[in-house]
């Protein structure tokens, strides 16, 4: 079994590059740039400036961009250093969960914060990865964040698909992370055109019951829920605006 290291004594870093290795569950061992490296360990990971006093075949200094060098790592680690298929599964919603899986292995989960922040995790999976081609399937349930997240990735380089979720959602503790691994290893319609962002009347209440709880007195108007279920307004913006308008 290839083995991480993390040779730092820098805490900061050391902190935040152990919040992400634990959060893909990826097990690692812990040294000082000054220890020996275990003849277990096949990669190690450490500051740029640490990085040059340490004597080993495999190091990787890294800059600022922990993600990204986490990833480097890891691709390392599996000796992919060019994936054939990336595929990228998306299960729509306010915070759509997301799956990757580069040559039918996963390889990230993670939730965007936003049906357009999706477009930021995916412009991030191809500037860290080395890959022939990519493709992102969607869900085609919650036409509204479906389509939202489809306007999101326009301009990039990467086959769309919508793909027919039924029976992909599971009783887990994150069901959508595992709807969005099924989505993207099935097969789905390539999105063609424009895809219109247009709020139902019960995606504008449940909105307008989401201020309620979020602000505990109140309630935005249909006009301002309309704006945040389509993306347009953010809901602390249509908050305050309503609070601006009783005033």
């Amino acid at each position: 079994m290839k083995i991480l290291a993390v040779a730092t004594d820098n805490f900061e870093f050391y902190y935040e590059i152990v919040k992400e290795l634990k959060q893909r569950d990826i097990a690692f061992v812990s040294l000082s740039p000054t220890d020996p490296i275990p003849p277990n360990v096949d990669l190690v990971i450490t500051t740029s400036k640490e990085a040059e006093g340490i004597e080993f075949e495999n190091v990787i200094g890294i800059e600022e961009d922990i993600r990204k060098g986490v990833r480097k790592a890891l691709s390392i680690l599996k000796g992919k250093q060019t994936y054939q298929k990336m595929l990228v599964g998306i299960d729509p919603g306010t915070q759509p969960g997301i799956a990757l899986i580069g040559d039918g292995k996963i390889l990230e989960t993670m939730h965007a914060d936003s049906p357009e922040d999706v477009r930021k995790k995916v412009e991030g999976f191809i500037e860290d990865y080395s890959f022939r081609r990519m493709t992102v399937r969607i869900g085609h349930g919650d036409k509204t964040n479906r389509n939202r997240t489809i306007t999101s990735l326009k301009g990039l380089a990467v086959r769309i698909e919508i793909v027919n979720e039924e029976d992909t959602t599971k009783l887990t503790e994150a069901p959508d992370i595992e709807a969005a691994k099924k989505i993207a290893l099935s097969s789905g319609d390539l999105a063609k055109g424009t895809y219109d962002v247009e709020a139902t009347e019960g995606e504008m209440r449940e909105m307008q019951r989401r201020s309620r709880i979020k602000s505990g007195d109140i309630t935005i108007s249909k006009k301002l829920a309309k704006k945040v279920v389509e993306g347009d307004l953010e809901m602390d913006e249509a908050i305050n605006e309503q609070k601006e308008e009783e005033d």
